[in-house]
């Protein structure tokens, strides 16, 4: 049985871009979400742009709700990822962060930042892009190991692209 899955549009800050980004609850009854994320550059003296040098740093920030009486009753963790693909040749990956369910909080809503530090995108030569994207699952970890899949799983496609230059 699968959810209805609600698709939201949301504008990142700075950049003007619209992202798409999905939610499904399994099941849907008593349960939805919300899911946003973005990207933008750490340095405050400069404009965000979508150009950034290998040696400045960037963020990407998740943000997302569970919502609905049901959350109250649940327990677990999400797993937030940010994946990155480069156009041509160069380091693609992922980076993952387990988030504990916090039922006893007031708004059901979580933040997530991912800090990537100068040159952990790698500007090659004449410069690299990168398109990054983000996923979201909750599931159960039990103390002997076995790991449950959740009712919450999301995506946002195309977060940003950002060129990373030599600096």
């Amino acid at each position: 049985m699968t959810g209805d899955a609600q698709v939201v549009e949301v504008e990142a800050i700075g950049h003007g871009h619209k992202k798409r980004c999905s939610v499904e609850i399994v099941p849907p009854g008593g349960l939805r979400g919300t899911l946003e994320a973005e990207c933008f550059e750490l340095d405050p003296v400069l404009n965000p742009t979508d150009v950034i040098t290998d040696k400045q740093r960037f963020r990407v920030r998740v943000r997302w709700c569970l919502l609905g009486d049901l959350r109250r009753h649940l327990c677990g963790s999400f797993c937030v990822c940010v994946a990155w693909e480069s156009c041509g040749p160069a380091v693609e990956g992922q980076w993952c962060q387990e988030i504990p369910l916090n039922p006893c909080d007031d708004d059901g809503c979580y933040e997530l930042d991912f800090d990537f530090a100068p040159g952990q995108l790698p500007a090659g030569d004449c410069g690299t892009i990168y398109c990054l994207c983000v996923t979201i699952s909750s599931r159960q970890i039990c103390p002997d190991g076995t790991k449950y899949v959740g009712l919450m799983h999301g995506f946002c496609k195309d977060v940003c692209c950002i060129m990373v230059r030599p600096g």
